[in-house]
């Protein structure tokens, strides 16, 4: 992925309230997010992003030393602005399971359990706004943090996307695979969340006892140009979450703890 091209590929927008130089901010996180930079790879100077966004060089410097402040990319004197590591709560965007856990300090990995081609019912198709019978990839996966069961996580993703998904795809980071194969950077998600009890066959694979207590969450993630592209149902260990709430004057946002 060529992470300058992504973060111009779509023109931020001056008619919004939010300023330009959050929206940036906002846009270089979800990369440094999805692993668009490697490590020891540099973000793009503060002049390229002038020139390809057509930004002025103040705007630009307000964003850095955001990130900078905010722990999120640190300056080395003649080689540029890097990514550094950080904990899952001081990233403010919307990443996959893979990263969470990597910068929770953990080790993430995935025991991919059912993957197939279906044809969407019309609840789900509707969620992702596509027509009913729509082809969609299913995917279930036991998520997992240092061995240790935590998330059952099921997945539709529309087939027109990414045509050439396989087993193999899904067994790491899906985001990472979309962000280089489908160009979709997830950019937002509408979550609903609910206390219930896990069944027989939830609470085994969780490594639980039937009828323990877990968070379930129905979730749409958007990408940049706010189309749906995957809904996914999530049942997490009741032990292994806990939901953060910050209020201010601009709303309420919730993060998940683990």
């Amino acid at each position: 992925m060529n992470a300058l091209e992504e973060l111009c590929r779509i023109p931020l927008d001056d008619t919004s309230p939010t300023p330009l130089y959050q929206q940036l901010k906002q846009r270089l996180l979800q990369l440094i997010a999805i692993g668009a930079f490697p490590e020891g790879t540099a973000l793009p100077t503060e002049q390229q992003i002038c020139e390809a966004l057509g930004l002025s060089r103040a705007t630009v410097r307000r964003c850095f030393q955001d990130l900078v402040d905010q722990g999120h990319v640190t300056r080395r004197r003649g080689k540029g602005t890097f990514p550094v590591a950080t904990s899952a709560e001081g990233i403010d965007v919307m990443i996959g399971f893979s990263d969470e856990m990597a910068h929770a300090g953990k080790t993430p990995s995935s025991r991919l359990i059912n993957f197939k081609k279906i044809k969407g019912g019309e609840l789900v198709c509707r969620s992702l706004k596509v027509h009913t019978g729509t082809q969609l990839w299913q995917t279930r996966r036991l998520r997992l943090a240092n061995n240790r069961p935590l998330r059952l996580e099921t997945s539709y993703i529309p087939c027109e996307f990414c045509p050439s998904l396989t087993q193999n795809d899904v067994t790491s980071s899906l985001y990472a695979y979309l962000a280089e194969h489908a160009r979709i950077i997830p950019a937002r998600a509408e979550d609903i969340y609910e206390a219930v009890t896990l069944d027989a066959a939830e609470a085994k694979l969780l490594a639980v006892p039937t009828g323990a207590a877990a968070l379930h969450c129905l979730r749409v993630s958007y990408d940049t140009y706010d189309r749906p592209f995957e809904l996914s149902s999530v049942y997490a260990r009741g032990d292994g979450y806990r939901l953060g709430i910050s209020m201010d004057e601009h709303g309420t946002t919730l993060r998940r703890l683990c």
